[in-house]
This record gives structure tokens, sequence and C-alpha cells, in this order.
């Protein structure tokens, strides 16, 4: 029983540790980021623009828009 809770924790330990570091990344004039607060913008700036994108082709595309235009 004591031998299953260690292996459970053990387990759970490995899963549940964290990565600090973020590899290199341009931001969108081509320059290195080295900042955490800078990387997270870049970060930031690529995932809306991936989802924005992904919404409005969604809603051009949608029948009711393609009849009104």
């Amino acid at each position: 029983m004591k031998d299953s809770r260690k292996l459970f924790y053990k387990y759970k330990d490995s899963k549940s540790k964290t990565r600090e570091n973020v590899g290199l990344l341009l931001n969108g004039a081509g320059k290195i980021v080295t900042k955490d607060v800078e990387k997270a913008k870049v970060l930031n700036a690529f995932f809306a623009s991936v989802f924005t994108s992904e919404i409005a082709l969604q809603q051009s595309q949608a029948p009711e828009n393609r009849a009104k235009a």
C-alpha cells in the first residue's frame, strides 16, 4: 500500500512539472525577443490573429452572409 502511494505521487509530480523557458521568438519587426513580457505579447498576438482569422473566415462563408452580398 505504501509503495503504491509513492508510485502515485511520483507519477503525479512528473506530470505537474512546468517548463519555465520559452525558446527564442521573433516579434513582428523580425527582432529577437528576450524578456518574458515581450514573449507573452508576441505569443498573444499570434494566437489572437489565428483565432480572429478563423472566426472571420467562418462568418464570411456563412449562408446568411453570402445571401446579403
